[in-house]
C-alpha cells in the first residue's frame, strides 16, 4: 500500500493502483507500472506470422538493382521491396493449418506496362534447367528479335530468380535456352516461370540501367 507524505498534495511511496511512487534526493517521483504485453500465439496468428516471414524472405532475395528493374515506376507511398511483398502476398494458398505464397501460379510482378505474352515452361533435366516458350501471338510477331528476362521460381525450395535469356523471343514456334541447374535447384524440384520483356535487342549480361518494358497481363488464379 502506498504511503502519502506531506499531506494529500505531497509525494507518496509505494503502489497506488497502477501508479508507483518513490523519491530520490528528496524529490518525489511517480511512474506508471510496467504493463504486461499480451502476445498470444494462437494457431491463426502463428500461420499469419509464418506467412509474413515467407513473403519477406522471398522479397528479400532480390537486390535493389533487380527491384528497380522490376519496378521502373517508383511506387507511391512505399518502397519497391514492400510493393513486391504486397504482390507476392496477394493470392496465397490457404489451408486449414498453413498459408503460403502461390509461386506455382504467380505470373506477373512489377509495375511495368502489361501485354499478352507467351507462356513459359521451366523444367529440370540432367544438369540443365530448360526454359522454353511456344505459341503464336501478336506480341511475338512484333518483338521477335528482342531478348527477354525470365522470372524463375523454385516452388519446392521457395527461391526466386531473374534469368536473362540467351534466345530471342522469336516470331513463331518453340524457343528455348538452358542454364546450369546447380545454381537454381535439383532435378526433383518443381519450377515455374514467366516472361518479362526488356525491349533489348542484345543478349543481356546484367541489369544495369535497363528495366522491364512489358510484363504479363493475365494473372493465373487458383483452380
Amino acid at each position: 500500500m502506498g504511503k502519502i507524505k506531506q499531506g494529500i498534495l505531497g509525494g507518496f511511496k509505494g503502489k497506488v493502483g497502477t501508479v508507483i511512487g518513490s523519491s530520490w534526493n528528496g524529490i518525489a517521483y511517480m511512474k506508471g507500472q510496467a504493463q504486461n504485453v499480451k502476445n498470444p500465439k494462437t494457431p491463426a496468428q502463428m500461420i499469419q506470422r509464418d506467412f509474413f516471414k515467407e513473403v519477406q524472405e522471398l522479397a528479400g532475395q532480390f537486390s535493389n538493382e533487380q527491384l528497380a528493374f522490376l519496378f521502373p515506376n517508383s511506387p507511391k507511398n512505399m518502397t519497391r521491396r514492400n510493393a513486391l511483398a504486397q504482390q507476392l502476398a496477394a493470392d496465397p494458398i490457404v489451408t486449414e493449418d498453413a498459408k503460403h505464397v502461390d509461386l506455382a501460379n504467380l505470373n506477373s510482378i512489377g509495375n511495368a506496362a502489361t501485354a499478352d505474352m507467351p507462356d513459359v515452361t521451366v523444367a529440370a533435366a540432367g544438369e540443365n534447367l530448360t526454359i522454353s516458350w511456344n505459341g503464336d501471338n501478336d506480341f511475338r510477331s512484333e518483338h521477335a528479335d528482342e531478348y527477354p528476362t525470365i522470372f524463375v521460381a523454385n516452388v519446392t525450395q521457395k527461391k526466386v530468380y531473374l534469368v536473362n535469356s540467351t534466345a530471342a523471343i522469336g516470331a513463331t514456334g518453340a524457343q528455348s535456352f538452358n542454364v546450369g541447374l546447380a545454381a537454381y535447384g535439383e532435378t526433383t524440384d518443381t519450377f515455374s516461370g514467366f516472361m518479362l520483356a526488356t525491349g533489348s535487342k542484345i543478349v543481356l549480361v546484367g541489369f544495369g540501367t535497363l528495366s522491364v518494358a512489358v510484363r504479363p497481363a493475365r494473372v493465373k488464379k487458383n483452380a
